[in-house]
């Protein structure tokens, strides 16, 4: 039985799988199983999948119709049989060192449930966007969980024997169900981020966050709502077979989101120094939406401020 089950939802993922896939083989500590699930691809994802299992031994690909994240998700819980499990989206990456110093904060607090780490954001060509800092101790994230965040959802190891208490992903969070599910998992023991950066979120257009990202406050209430219930009546909603019901998440129409996106990297690119990619973003949002003020504006700062 391996130590660590590394768990990778796989759908429409060509343009980036194979490097987070690169990134879990290149783990310093080895002794782990890869379960990747595709979802159904059509993008080419599957040829890519079948070609790295064929030269990983530690992977094992199970490909099938589409079923959707949430029981995608389920699926790989039920497929694990590590001692604990490690999330990994299919269009990021992972830390050489992420396997290892995770563990290693497990071995040295055996309270521990669920333990995550800061993030960079990285653009799609793989450059760094900015850092986001987590809190460290269980108190802290617990009151950061309250507000919709304390973990990037996919930087997380957890016990498996926790995951097994704690149940499955729910409907009907077709975003979000990674928070019910790591709310869910912090009443069950205590939970902390190490202070290193180990995991790297790639930011790109394609991604669910901008598709459905409108419709996240609502979610995000839905769900902290739930979590109230359970803490004052040991039960929510879902949990005692009623039903919830939240405004169907739609796929935004995502062309009017890219202008704002893109200058958020051409910020990003800028606070790290990187004015060549700063106006190549720049220039991408004034062309998407030539009207908007705000692209000019950044445009103009880039050629006269220094």
């Amino acid at each position: 039985m391996p130590r660590v089950s590394v768990l990778m939802p796989v759908f429409n993922s060509a343009a980036y799988v194979e490097e987070a896939l690169a990134s879990v083989q290149a783990q310093e500590f080895d002794d782990f199983e890869l379960i990747v699930i595709d979802d159904g691809s059509t993008d080419g994802s599957t040829e890519i999948l079948k070609a790295f299992a064929a030269r990983e031994p530690r992977m094992r690909l199970i490909s099938r119709t589409n079923r959707g994240l949430i029981a995608t998700r389920n699926e790989l819980l039920e497929e694990a049989s590590g001692e604990f499990i490690a999330w990994m989206d299919s269009d990021d990456l992972s830390h050489p060192a992420r396997l290892r110093r995770l563990l290693a904060t497990f071995n040295a607090d055996e309270r521990l449930v669920c333990v995550g780490s800061n993030v960079e954001t990285i653009d799609p060509d793989g450059s760094i966007l900015g850092v986001e800092l987590y809190p460290y101790d269980h108190d802290s994230i617990c009151a950061d969980q309250m507000r919709g965040a304390g973990f990037r959802f996919p930087s997380t190891m957890l016990r498996r024997s926790t995951t097994m208490k704690v149940g499955s992903f729910r409907e009907p969070f077709k975003i979000g169900e990674d928070f019910d599910f790591l709310l869910r998992v912090t009443e069950h023991g205590r939970v902390g981020n190490v202070p290193e950066t180990l995991y790297f979120y790639r930011q790109h257009l394609l991604s669910t966050v901008t598709a459905l990202g409108v419709n996240w406050p609502g979610y995000r209430d839905t769900i902290l709502s739930l979590a109230r219930e359970r803490r004052e009546g040991g039960q929510d909603r879902l949990q005692r077979g009623e039903t919830v019901t939240i405004p169907e998440a739609k796929a935004d129409d995502w062309r009017k989101h890219v202008p704002n996106v893109l200058l958020s990297w051409a910020g990003g690119a800028l606070h790290y120094g990187d004015r060549r990619r700063a106006f190549h973003y720049t220039v991408k949002a004034i062309r998407a939406a030539p009207p908007k003020i705000a692209g000019w504006r950044f445009l103009l700062r880039l050629l006269f401020k220094p």
